[in-house]
């Protein structure tokens, strides 16, 4: 008798019914043995807590939280730190401090008679200057203090300015200072004041 081989295709098909078989019994295997290790764990968990036990076993099971780190106690010493740091940037975030301000007045002075167009502005710009800063040594400013009515002021400025002259290179303003120094040595009311004038004019 003949024998009738089967083709590939069967061949292949019959493979597939096979390995489609064996995989659904593995599946039913691992079906029927998760149902039992489920079943035989129900069981113990039953007893568990028939016999009171469960909470103590939940216990062991749960892990602990580490505790956390106290955070330190701010001591004395930090205290007063903190306390000091506060109040120094109180300090720095107010107004500008008095003596920044008081820096800034006499600039804005000190430009104030330098700049003063009329004899009204200077006289009050040289007024507010001398009585809150005193005359500075200051070419510019000396030379038109000069042109003030109190003779007092005048006589401050060309005071100052015989000490600054033996140190100074430039003079500014040197002819309307000479032309000034003129007037005051041949005008003035104090003796004092027109000799030191003459002598300065002379001088430059």
């Amino acid at each position: 008798m003949a024998y009738d081989r089967p083709s590939w295709k069967e061949i292949d098909r019959m493979r597939d019914k096979t390995g489609r078989r064996k995989k659904r019994e593995k599946k039913n295997h691992e079906i029927r043995e998760h149902s039992t290790r489920y079943d035989k764990y129900k069981k113990d968990l039953n007893r568990l807590f028939d016999q009171g036990l469960a909470g103590e076993l939940l216990k062991k099971q749960t892990p602990e939280k580490p505790k956390e780190p106290e955070p330190p106690k701010p001591s004395s010493n930090s205290k007063s730190k903190s306390k000091a740091a506060v109040v120094t940037r109180k300090a720095k975030e107010g107004r500008i401090p008095k003596d920044t301000q008081a820096g800034t007045s006499r600039l804005k002075l000190i430009r104030s008679v330098i700049d003063a167009e009329d004899s009204e502005v200077l006289i009050k710009a040289v007024d507010e200057l001398s009585g809150s800063f005193g005359i500075p040594d200051d070419w510019e400013v000396l030379v038109r203090v000069l042109e003030h009515p109190d003779e007092k002021l005048v006589l401050q400025a060309v005071i100052k300015m015989k000490a600054l002259l033996p140190k100074t290179a430039k003079i500014p303003r040197r002819f309307t200072l000479r032309e000034r120094l003129r007037s005051i040595g041949q005008t003035a009311a104090d003796g004092e004041l027109r000799q030191l004038a003459a002598e300065m004019e002379e001088s430059m």
